[in-house]
């Protein structure tokens, strides 16, 4: 059975290039928080503008003291009604509070007004297309990634753009043909490498997924999927062994990395054996607590064991992921507990789901 597939300005002055490049501070809440250091500095690029009201980088410098604040409708305040006169890095900037605030189609017009000024900046093109995609206008995306491939045919950015739409859309068959003309023209790239051993595992192509993830694995060591792919083209093709072996090389490599412990688990599970599963499975989820796949493994390996406390543990915290789909998953473990009439553990797994598990109505 298939495993789960896993799936990546123009020069405008030193001083502008540090502070377009600086986070924006922001409390807990998501509100802006200004520390007397930003105030200062807004009240200072204020100035500056008032002294200069038409100097496009005085404008430029006073959003991002906004941007730096967190202050995202000040920002935009700031540039929208001088869009005639602040140029290109004023656009870009203008695009980037649109898109803090959420506002996507103003973030569209903004890129486009931008592109409309400088047509051939591969840049703006490409943020464009990803705007497009934050508007939920994908196939206008897609589009804008391949004008910006076709008239920018040495430019990366786009590529990597519109191999991302491509995985998003589950277009693999042009995902796969994409990486192989971007590595034709570029070279072997660990993360390209990376999506391309995905993508043949996916799709059930062994002999090429075999090839592509012993490569990805060289290249790219740091990435669990690689031998996670590799692991799962072995069992799916009956060597087992063999994906044993290359999950606990792995392992032993890339320490506290879920998917690799999460994959062992699943592969002591199809032996029966819960102990080992049970241990990888814990290990995925210290790894990871916010992952549904090692949380779910460890709910049910600890059932097997009748570690009960630990299979409510995991139940309850794969139901405060996906109540709508967890709650299947506990059932069928109280299920099991009333067949064997353990009234004990079924009144607990009850009301672990009374509390926890209840769809939203």
């Amino acid at each position: 059975m298939m495993r789960h597939f896993y799936v990546g300005l123009a020069p405008i002055g030193a001083s502008l290039i540090v502070l377009l490049l600086s986070p924006a501070v922001l409390s807990q809440s998501g509100t802006p928080t200004t520390s007397s250091a930003l105030t200062a500095d807004i009240n200072y690029r204020k100035r500056e503008l008032e002294i200069n009201p038409n100097s496009a980088e005085a404008r430029a410098q006073l959003a991002i003291a906004y941007e730096r604040s967190g202050d995202y409708v000040q920002m935009v305040e700031t540039l929208s009604s001088h869009k005639d006169k602040i140029g290109r890095t004023g656009l870009v900037l203008l695009s980037r509070g649109y898109r803090k605030l959420t506002r996507f189609n103003d973030e569209v017009a903004a890129l486009e007004l931008a592109i409309a000024r400088y047509p051939k900046d591969p840049q703006l093109q490409t943020w464009l297309a990803s705007a497009q995609s934050r508007a939920g206008r994908r196939e206008k995306a897609i589009e804008g990634y391949y004008k910006v491939k076709e008239a920018f045919p040495k430019y990366i950015p786009g590529y990597e753009g519109l191999l991302e739409e491509l995985v998003k859309a589950d277009s693999r068959a042009e995902a796969r043909d994409l990486i192989s003309d971007m590595i034709k023209r570029f070279g072997e790239r660990g993360p390209w490498l990376s999506q391309l051993c995905a993508l043949f595992t996916v799709d059930a192509f062994y002999e090429r997924s075999i090839e592509t993830c012993n490569k990805a694995i060289k290249k790219d060591r740091s990435n669990p999927t690689n031998p996670v792919h590799l692991a799962t083209t072995f069992r799916e093709t009956g060597e087992p062994d063999k994906a044993k072996k290359v999950l606990i090389s792995a392992a032993m490599k890339i320490k506290r990395s879920e998917p690799i412990q999460t994959a062992l688990g699943e592969y002591f599970v199809e032996k029966k054996n819960f102990v080992d599963a049970f241990r990888w499975y814990t290990a995925a989820v210290k790894a990871d607590p916010k992952s549904y796949r090692a949380q779910l493994g460890f709910a049910q390996s600890a059932f097997e064991l009748q570690k009960m406390e630990e299979s409510i543990r995991g139940f309850t915290a794969i139901c405060k992921m996906d109540r709508a789909k967890a709650v299947r998953e506990f059932q069928t473990a109280l299920g099991k507990l009333r067949q064997r009439s353990d009234f004990r553990w079924q009144g607990r797994f009850e009301d672990a789901i009374s509390s926890n598990c209840q769809p939203n109505l």
